[in-house]
C-alpha cells in the first residue's frame, strides 16, 4: 500500500503550463532567443525556470548564458507570473477534494520546477497548503526533471519525518510530464500520468494512467 503521496505542481495543481510557455517566450524574446511552441512542448515542457532558459539560450545561440542574465530572466518571468496570479489561476477541475481527502489518510508533499513563493501563494489562496507536509521546490535542487534529485530529497525528508516507512515503492507521484515521469521512476518511486498535457501514449513509464485528476480516486492511489 502506498504511504505517502506527492504532487507535481504545475499541469498537476494548478492549470498553468501555457501560462509559462508564453511568459518564457516573452523573457527571451528580447534577447533574439526564438522560443516555438512546438519546441517547447518537445523539448522543455517539464523543465524548471533555470533549465529551460538555459537550454533554450544554448539552442539559439551555441554557448551558455551568462548568470547574471539568467538570473535577469528568471526575476522577468517570476514577476511576469505573479502578475497571472493575481489575476487568478485555476486548480484543475478535482484536485482540490482529491488533495483534502488524501490528507487525511497519508502524508503529502510537492516537488515542483516552480519558485516556492509560486507554489505557496497558489495554495494558500486555494486553502490548500495545511494539507501538505512539505515542498521541493526549483531553489531546493541542483537540477531540473528530469533529473531525480527533488524527489530523492522529498523521501529523504518524508523518511528523515517518519512519514513513511522507507521503501520507495510506497511512496506515489502524480505528474503531467514524460520529464517528471522519468524523474520519479529515476528516484524508484511509483508514478501516476495524468493525460493534461502530454497525451497518454507518451506516459509509458507511469504505473497507472487517468485521462484528467478528476477521475483519481484515492483508492486507486493508495492501492497501487
Amino acid at each position: 500500500m502506498i504511504s505517502a503521496v506527492i504532487f507535481d505542481f504545475n499541469g498537476v495543481i494548478i492549470d498553468d503550463e501555457t501560462v509559462h510557455r508564453d511568459l518564457f517566450i516573452q523573457v527571451l524574446a528580447p534577447w533574439n532567443v526564438p522560443l516555438s511552441v512546438e519546441d517547447y512542448a518537445r523539448l522543455y515542457l517539464g523543465m524548471d525556470d533555470r533549465g529551460c532558459l538555459s537550454a533554450a539560450w544554448r539552442a539559439a545561440r551555441g554557448s551558455d548564458i551568462p548568470d547574471t542574465i539568467l538570473t535577469e530572466l528568471i526575476e522577468a518571468k517570476s514577476a511576469l507570473y505573479e502578475k497571472k496570479m493575481e489575476e487568478g489561476l485555476p486548480l484543475y477541475e478535482g484536485v482540490a477534494p482529491l488533495i483534502r481527502e488524501l490528507a487525511g489518510k497519508v502524508p503529502l508533499a510537492i516537488v515542483s520546477g516552480a519558485l516556492r513563493p509560486e507554489i505557496e501563494h497558489a495554495l494558500e489562496k486555494n486553502a490548500l497548503v495545511s494539507h501538505f507536509s512539505f515542498i521541493v521546490s526549483a531553489e531546493d535542487t541542483p537540477r531540473g526533471k528530469p533529473d531525480p534529485s527533488g524527489y530523492l530529497m522529498a523521501r529523504a525528508e518524508l523518511l528523515r519525518r517518519g512519514l513513511h516507512r522507507g521503501e520507495p515503492e510506497t511512496i506515489a507521484v502524480i505528474e503531467d510530464s514524460v520529464q517528471g515521469l522519468e524523474a520519479a521512476k529515476g528516484a524508484g518511486l511509483k508514478a501516476i500520468g495524468v493525460g493534461h498535457t502530454y497525451p497518454l501514449s507518451d506516459l509509458t513509464l507511469a504505473d497507472l494512467t487517468v485521462e484528467h485528476i478528476r477521475t483519481l480516486s484515492p483508492t486507486a492511489i493508495l492501492s497501487l
